[in-house]
């Protein structure tokens, strides 16, 4: 059979694929003595040179009962009729002419031919006994061959494989041991050898039609289509009735887009069998090509019963039906070639294209993430996948299944283009910026791409280079949404809040349905202390993107934050959530906020709720509802919920840890313990298990014996690197600071790590030794100077000393290898503000600013705020100042950002709200750094009216 490539998009043209179903061995043409030709048999002979079979078929007819002793006309009749799939009529003819002396060797050829096409295997072996000692060389060497054939199909390859040798060892000059030789080697998926064997037929015969048939099929397979259709050809010349033959040309042709002389040799091959299954179903495949659906429909119907012996047949009708536009069919067509070709792409993405055009996405995903997991997947299937992911909100996983289709095809610009735009909506700037660089290489002028790039780079706030792409865009791209909102973005990070503003409000003109725009302007309202505004801007982001993590986290954070916004953000949350109730994003955040408010039996019951009882989403949403339910004191229900969690994911260290936790408290710790172990024969490395295990022995057994515990697993090398934190972890949990920072540098001879540097640092701290503590980074800073994480966290100590100059030189290198860092932004920033002169308050505040941009919270904006106050300009302070009160309340850093916002309410002349903002702190003798300046500005507000 022949298979066309699997395509890489659901269009009709690349859907198709024709199998065609002839025998396994070709005819040849029967040689004609040159003396004693009747007339019939000349016309005969005649006509199977045109390769008119069917009316070769009736000459011989008419010769056989003009003579019926004539051998030769019977042997002929009986070539002719095997040649046109009459089987029952060339057996008998066959027999006869052996039966009136025609030649036994090729005579009993053609029958066994026949016994092979019909897989009468066992018969053929019964009938045809091998005798070497009685029989001719020459006849005992096809009989082998049969033989070897027989024994194939029957899957005896042991067998057939010594029937192939002794083939060939009576009949060295015969074409068919070659033949069956190379059968072999295909069912040793030894292509080469099977090729070849191939040449070796060709070599013995070359215009022999199975052979040059095979060779072909090679040809095929090695993508050098030219030669194929020039196999072909000379194989047509040699034997035009050669049905397999013309059929496998058509295909080629239509392959090579030659659709009309493809139809050309499927009409002759109907001319000579009008019910040839074969042939319709090729002439279906013309009719696909064409989109001629209701011709191809007719033809699929008429050989139904035959569908399914093509390996492509029920796609063919599934795609016909698609055509139709009978998806019900179509589907169903597709389900079948999928269950019965699992390993098939094209088979899959049909299903999945449907289930998409049905709008059903999680069915869609299903089908190709069961194809991707049996590795079967192309990139076509992964693209597909990615959309399906994007059309369920499921963003990471939408990325990831793009980024395994852009590995599979490296050099498709636009996969790479699309691949950006996914990474950059599921929050992945840095990947984002590297697959549209990778896109512009490959096709400079791609759409879209470089507003992807320029997007991306301010979203790890390399302003500079986004400004640079940005101005790179003409006009038109300008006006599109993804470069208006950048736009947007860039003049609201330079606090432009008038210009920002008026952009996003053209943008929702223009795109009434934009996302970006309206997070911009709810951002705007949020600096601007206008609460209501933001809620109802996040709501309609929220009706248009039900799982749009910053409308969420910001709703969440005003609901929680005890201002007047927090009750209509809370009310907007739940409106939300209950019109989009299998949102697990909006359900687990309503979830939090009725936990904190403490209604947490409610939050249990929204999260058992029948529309998120899906299998398959993984064990965020049980454990989830675990916690609800432990907080609201249900335990069984809390343990029935951490099983479910376990069952999701049986390799979840969260699940099994708090199932364990579960079953201690209910008295049961010997389980518990039991559990835990369970998992860590599984994953002895699981740091998360190991923790727990020790934890479970210190609860029952105390210090020592967790000790113990944590001595014996760091033993065993199979259980690091996180083996070698517990036992310093237990000493740092048991208030022994010095004796854990000496277990972790022990640690650390054994295998130096970052973390473990980190963790002596932090135990030197709690111990007071703050000077041992900064050694500990240095020296691991010595040896690994590119150690971003353990340079920030030196950095952090060094303000935290007060020692700023140290602090800038750290933070500034680590912004030369990570600028989109925000927390070294916004730390370098406080570091240049706490200067006095302009210059180091201007750089400040461009530091400021992209921190806020690329991470909006209570810290970015207080930084950001009070920079800007001290720049002199209070009026764009306030809004910032106010949105990170908002979001400090009740923390510790709530009295600090007060004195701030007081600080700018007063030199605006808002002296009442600068009092209603800085008593409260005051009264209740909180204490923070800048207290006494705090209680300076009181005093100096005029008393009231």
């Amino acid at each position: 059979m022949t298979t066309l490539m699997p395509p890489r998009r659901t269009t009709h043209r690349q859907w198709l694929g024709a199998v065609l179903t002839a025998g396994v061995i070709a005819a040849a043409v029967l040689p004609v003595p040159a003396h004693g030709q009747s007339n019939p048999i000349e016309r005969a002979q005649q006509a199977e040179a045109r390769g008119e079979l069917r009316a070769a078929q009736i000459e011989l007819r008419n010769a056989v009962r003009a003579d019926p002793n004539a051998a030769l006309a019977r042997a002929r009749l009986g070539a002719v009729s095997l040649e046109l799939g009459e089987f029952e009529l060339a057996e008998r003819e066959l027999r006869a002419a052996l039966d009136r002396g025609y030649d036994r060797t090729d005579g009993t050829r053609l029958l066994m031919r026949l016994y092979l096409n019909q897989r009468r295997s066992e018969e053929l072996l019964r009938d045809f006994p091998l005798d070497e000692r009685t029989m001719p060389a020459a006849l005992a060497g096809q009989i082998a061959a049969a033989h070897a054939l027989a024994l194939l199909q029957l899957q005896r390859i042991e067998d057939a494989e010594r029937l192939a040798a002794d083939a060939r060892r009576l009949a060295p000059r015969a074409v068919e041991p070659a033949l069956v030789a190379a059968s072999l080697a295909l069912g040793r998926r030894d292509l080469a050898a099977a090729e070849a064997e191939t040449d070796r037929a060709l070599g013995l015969d070359p215009n022999h039609p199975e052979a040059l048939l095979r060779r072909s099929a090679f040809q095929v397979q090695r993508g050098d289509a030219p030669a194929a259709i020039a196999t072909l050809d000379q194989l047509l010349v040699a034997a035009p009735g050669n049905q397999p033959g013309r059929l496998a040309r058509a295909e080629m042709l239509l392959r090579a887009g030659d659709a009309q002389r493809a139809r050309q040799d499927v009409e002759f091959a109907l001319r000579v069998m009008p019910n040839s299954v074969a042939a319709v179903y090729m002439r279906a495949l013309l009719s696909v090509s064409s989109q001629d659906w209701r011709a191809a429909d007719e033809d699929l119907q008429r050989i139904a019963p035959a569908l399914p012996g093509f390996a492509d047949g029920f796609l063919m009708l599934a795609l016909v039906k698609r055509g139709l536009g009978q998806i019900a069919q179509a589907e169903d067509a597709a389900q079948r070639h999928v269950a019965r070709r699992p390993e098939d792409p094209r088979g899959a993405m049909l299903l999945a294209a449907i289930q998409m055009q049905e709008r059903r996405p999680a069915d869609a995903a299903a089908t190709l993430s069961l194809l991707a997991a049996r590795g079967s997947a192309d990139a076509g299937s992964f693209e597909l996948l990615g959309r399906a992911y994007l059309a369920l909100r499921r963003s990471a996983d939408a990325a990831e299944a793009f980024g395994r289709a852009a590995a599979l095809m490296p050099d498709n610009a636009s996969l790479q283009g699309n691949l950006a735009a996914v990474r950059l909506r599921a929050g992945d700037a840095a990947g984002s910026v590297e697959a549209a660089r990778i896109s512009l290489r490959l096709a400079p002028t791609q759409p879209g791409a470089r507003e992807i790039l320029a997007a991306g780079l301010l979203a790890l706030g390399q302003v500079a280079a986004a400004t640079a792409e940005f101005d790179q865009l003409d006009a038109a791209a300008r006006r599109g949404e993804l470069a208006a909102t950048m736009d947007g973005n860039l003049r609201l990070l330079r606090l432009d809040i008038d210009g920002a503003q008026s952009v996003f409000r053209a943008i929702l003109r223009d795109y009434p349905n934009a996302i970006g725009a309206r997070l911009g302007l709810a951002r705007i309202a949020a600096m601007a202390g206008r609460p209501a505004e933001m809620q109802t801007l996040l709501a309609e982001v929220l009706r248009n993107d039900p799982a749009n993590g910053e409308a969420i986290r910001s709703l969440a954070a005003l609901s929680q934050s005890g201002g007047e916004g927090a009750a209509p953000a809370r009310a907007t949350l739940e409106a939300a959530q209950a019109a989009a109730p299998r949102e697990p994003a909006l359900a687990l955040a309503m979830a939090g906020i009725l936990i904190r408010s403490g209604a947490p039996a409610r939050a249990a019951e929204l999260l058992g709720a029948e529309a998120l009882a899906t299998r398959g989403r993984g064990v965020t949403l049980p454990l989830a509802r675990a916690e609800a339910h432990i907080a609201a004191g249900q335990w069984a229900e809390a343990e029935t919920a951490s099983r479910a969690a376990l069952a999701e994911d049986p390799q979840s260290s969260v699940a099994r840890r708090q199932l364990a936790l579960l079953l201690l408290r209910g008295g049961d710790g010997r389980a518990a313990e039991a559990l835990v172990q369970e998992g860590l024969r599984a994953r002895p490395a699981d740091g998360l298990l190991q923790q727990t295990l020790a934890g479970l022995v210190l609860q029952a057994r105390g210090i020592d014996a967790a000790l113990t515990l944590a001595d014996a697993l760091a033993a065993d090398r199979n259980t690091h690197p996180t083996a070698l934190f517990l036992r310093g972890d237990l000493l740092l949990q048991a208030g022994r600071a010095e004796e854990a920072a000496a277990a972790f540098a022990a640690a650390a001879l054994v295998q130096p790590m970052a973390a473990l540097a980190v963790r002596q640092a932090q135990a030197w701290r709690l111990a007071g030794r703050a000077a041992a503590s900064d050694a500990v980074l240095d020296a691991w800073l010595a040896q690994t100077p590119d150690d971003d994480a353990v340079l920030g966290i030196r950095a952090q100590f060094d303000i935290e000393a007060g020692r700023m100059a140290d602090a800038e030189r750290r933070l500034t290198v680590l912004l030369t290898r990570s600028p989109g860092d925000a927390v070294a932004l916004n730390n370098l920033a406080w570091v240049l503000s706490s200067r006095d002169d302009a210059g180091s308050l201007a750089r400040a505040r461009d530091l400021a600013e992209r921190a806020f941009f690329i991470r909006p919270g209570v810290e970015s904006a207080d930084t950001l705020g009070w920079i800007v106050a001290r720049s002199g300009d209070p009026r764009r302070a306030l809004p910032l100042l106010r949105l990170a009160a908002d979001g400090s309340r009740g923390s510790a850093s709530a009295p600090v950002i007060a004195y701030h916002l007081a600080f700018v309410l007063h030199a605006l002349s808002e002296h009442e709200e600068a009092r209603r903002v800085l008593a409260p702190i005051l009264d209740n003798n909180a204490q923070f750094a800048e207290r006494a300046a705090a209680e300076r500005l009181l005093a100096s507000l005029p008393a009231g009216r």
